[in-house]
């Protein structure tokens, strides 16, 4: 196990994100068409800016959990780094299995350790655009072998979230 975690979340940490090919990010602006479509649709997104003196320091707080660690298991220990070498059919399998954990982690989540995040974790327009998020961390994670692009991808979807699109601050709320 200590030989698959150094080999695969090792190295992606050490892979840098600026290496990455250019269709490592080809799945973004998909996930942002449906992630905008169906949060404003749904009431999901709305452009509320936060105006909390705590601002300032949710993109740090937000870059370590959830982007960072739920990154770190999700893509880099789920999905094995050289996966695509096995082929794209094994690749999307890796892919879609690594998103429906991360999917299901949400309403467990909630449920388990944050219950003021039970109606947001449980609505199922939410659990869609976490699905777009993990198939896009995941596709990206599997094209640039590092962590960093899908942390990334994580980070600014969430900080724009909670910044600009009225989304709930999660993380200190538990």
């Amino acid at each position: 196990m200590m030989d698959y975690l150094r080999r695969n979340l090792g190295r992606s940490f050490r892979t840098s994100p600026f290496r990455a090919p250019l269709r490592a990010w080809a799945l973004v602006p998909v996930f942002v068409i449906v992630s905008v479509s169906v949060g404003f649709t749904t009431g999901l997104l709305s452009v509320e800016p936060m105006t909390s003196t705590m601002a300032a320091l949710l993109p740090l707080t937000l870059f370590v959990f959830p982007s960072l660690l739920e990154e770190a298991f999700f893509r880099g220990v789920l999905v094995p780094r050289d996966i695509l070498e096995s082929g794209a059919a094994r690749a999307t399998g890796a892919v879609a299995i690594s998103t429906a954990v991360f999917v299901a982690w949400h309403p467990f989540n909630a449920l388990a350790f944050n219950h003021s995040a039970i109606p947001l974790f449980l609505d199922p327009w939410f659990l869609v655009m976490v699905c777009a998020l993990g198939i896009t961390c995941g596709y990206s994670y599997v094209v640039s072998r590092s962590i960093w692009v899908p942390v990334v991808i994580h980070w600014a979807t969430v900080t724009a979230w909670v910044l600009v699109f009225g989304g709930r601050n999660l993380v200190l709320e538990l």
